[in-house]
């Protein structure tokens, strides 16, 4: 399916060229400066995020010389890693896909919370990898639209008994999760960013980060259980208990109470980070 969908899959030639940037230890801001501003769209959302409340600068970031100096070449490489596959995806009139979308954007923000709450420091990689912990589904929308439609009302057809994963794997084989982490890697993503997606629902298996791919799990979690998802009650998601000990290493007894805790703060978070959101729309 990637090696039938890879025309459409090439992320734009600014990104590659970020990413031999800031991979380059010779590299310079000002080389990456440079190529940022060759792509003005690209510039405008990076300098939108930069002054939103995710970083709460006190001076507006005005340039992108200035931004590349207050967030570093790895956080500016993460941006518009994100903001690259949003746009390629970008595939509006869809109810789902819109949906999925605020999913998306709800997990990355979630995820975002969780870092911050196990007082992680903060970088932009967990709302990256929250955003695209389903860009495995998402690709499944757009580049295999007739099976998917039809796995979508096999989900509604009300004699359904099975959940929205066992169709999946009944129908292709693979699970999103798996197909997210082929695409990000072939985008060149961090590995911690890329095994955050696959293992989204399994984080004790993460063999790079798995405290990262613990927020991204729980955030999927939070954000369900809040009603925010396209699936509604065909999807069906259980806690790892075997990262609940890599948790706690984080912050002693957590548990249950954290959780409620976290679902309660989530509408806020949303709406605090609303102009972030709006930034990687535009």
């Amino acid at each position: 399916m990637l090696q039938e969908s890879q025309d459409i899959l090439t992320l734009p030639t600014v990104i590659n060229e970020i990413i031999e940037i800031t991979s380059n230890p010779n590299s310079s801001a000002n080389d990456l400066t440079r190529i940022i501003e060759s792509d003005p769209a690209l510039t405008v959302k990076i300098l939108a995020v930069a002054n939103s409340a995710y970083y709460g600068f006190v001076q507006k970031v005005a340039t992108i010389s200035h931004a590349v100096v207050v967030l570093g070449f790895r956080e500016i490489q993460n941006i518009a890693l994100g903001m690259s596959v949003v746009r390629l995806f970008d595939q509006r009139g869809s109810a789902f896909v819109e949906k999925l979308w605020q999913h998306s954007y709800a997990v990355g923000v979630a995820t975002r919370m969780l870092a911050s709450y196990l007082n992680l420091k903060m970088d932009g990689k967990y709302f990256v990898g929250g955003l695209l912990h389903d860009v495995g589904k998402i690709f499944l929308f757009q580049c295999q639209p007739q099976s998917f439609a039809n796995l979508l009302g096999r989900l509604d057809d009300g004699v359904n008994k099975y959940g929205y994963h066992y169709l999946e794997e009944a129908t292709y084989g693979i699970d999103h999760a798996t197909i997210g982490g082929e695409l990000l890697a072939r985008w060149m993503f961090p590995t911690e960013i890329t095994e955050a997606v696959v293992w989204h629902h399994r984080p004790s298996a993460a063999s790079t980060n798995q405290l990262f791919a613990a927020c991204v799990h729980l955030a999927d979690l939070l954000c369900t259980i809040r009603g925010l998802t396209p699936l509604k009650n065909n999807f069906f998601l259980r806690f790892d208990r075997e990262v609940l000990p890599v948790l706690q290493a984080q912050k002693e007894g957590f548990g249950s109470d954290d959780i409620y805790h976290l679902l309660n703060q989530l509408d806020l978070e949303l709406e605090r980070q609303s102009s972030m959101i709006a930034a990687f729309k535009r």
